[in-house]
């Protein structure tokens, strides 16, 4: 191949807590109605007070120990800034400096071959509400009941380099919060959302990436990576430049299209979260956090196995 591509996944995953992060309000609005699942807090209203949700971070700690790492015992939360209707507020209470987990890793196999794809880091974020644009409307609508949810953002190294380790990644990845019991991972809803960036370059040296948002499926990770480096290709053959960009997945083209230019962090305006004290972990939560992990699905692989049971045939 004349182009080697390189991918990073940054991976959310809502975390199966009964209320969000920072409000004591259900977390599960699959069968709610819209705008019916808020607090001041979600809304953003002058003075209110978030209080961050112990569980929240109780499952953060499992999904360390899932991704073959440990607990940051140092953490805190700051306000990334930026406007859009389904943000009240005008920034998100999200994590950069210090965020929970640093490091870890995920096995993946591609015809049949093991490869380990390694974590950068894990952050505990606030999501964001969902705008909707009915056909042939001219207005929006904004549905705030997803706001505050918690989420954990897994952002991998650019280690994948093809379409079906990025798909494989995908699925090992949400195989591995299930098990670990972090999230539902009803990719249906939105539970496990994956950001794809795409690069290629014809020597050592990174690419230009394009960011493709949201995808909710493992076919469409494979898709859009596939399409990425397609398109990537034709532009640097054709003399063309890569644009920095964030791109959205049209399944049914099965093409991307440029949305907007995409943003470096000094755009969002990072700063401390004066509300929310930074997080202290101690050796016992640590441990107790770490007795509760469930066996994985490579763990369990391994035992079937071990028995010589075809884990494809259970």
């Amino acid at each position: 191949m004349k182009y080697a591509p390189t991918i990073g996944i940054e991976c959310h995953v809502q975390l199966r807590t009964k209320t969000k992060l920072f409000s004591a309000v259900g977390n599960d609005a699959r069968e709610a109605p819209p705008n019916t699942l808020i607090s001041h807090i979600d809304t953003g209203m002058p003075g209110a007070l978030p209080v961050l949700n112990l569980a929240a971070i109780e499952l953060a700690a499992r999904a360390a120990f899932a991704l073959n790492t440990e607990p940051q015992k140092h953490s805190y939360f700051e306000r990334k800034h930026y406007f859009y209707p389904d943000s009240p507020s005008g920034y998100q209470i999200s994590q950069l400096h210090a965020p929970i987990i640093v490091g870890g890793s995920v096995d993946i196999m591609v015809d049949g071959q093991k490869k380990t794809i390694g974590i950068d880091r894990a952050q505990l974020e606030a999501d964001a509400g969902k705008n909707t644009h009915p056909a042939g409307a001219d207005y929006s609508l904004v549905d705030l009941n997803r706001a505050g949810t918690p989420l954990l953002e897994i952002v991998s190294k650019p280690e994948i380099n093809s379409a079906a380790e990025a798909k494989a990644y995908a699925r090992e990845l949400w195989l591995t919060m299930k098990y670990a019991g972090v999230t539902d991972g009803d990719l249906y809803h939105g539970h496990v959302r994956f950001d794809v960036n795409v690069s290629i370059s014809a020597d050592s040296t990174l690419g230009t990436r394009a960011e493709i948002k949201n995808l909710n499926s493992f076919r469409s990770v494979e898709g859009a990576v596939e399409y990425e480096i397609k398109r990537q290709t034709e532009l640097l053959e054709r003399g063309e430049k890569v644009v920095q960009e964030t791109r959205g997945w049209d399944e049914d083209s099965q093409k991307t299209t440029g949305q907007r230019g995409k943003e470096e962090a000094q755009d969002y305006r990072y700063m401390p979260e004066p509300d929310v004290p930074p997080v202290e972990l101690d050796k016992e939560f640590i441990a107790t956090q770490k007795a509760k992990s469930l066996p994985l699905p490579s763990e369990i692989r391994q035992k079937l196995e071990d028995s010589k049971i075809d884990a494809k045939t259970t």
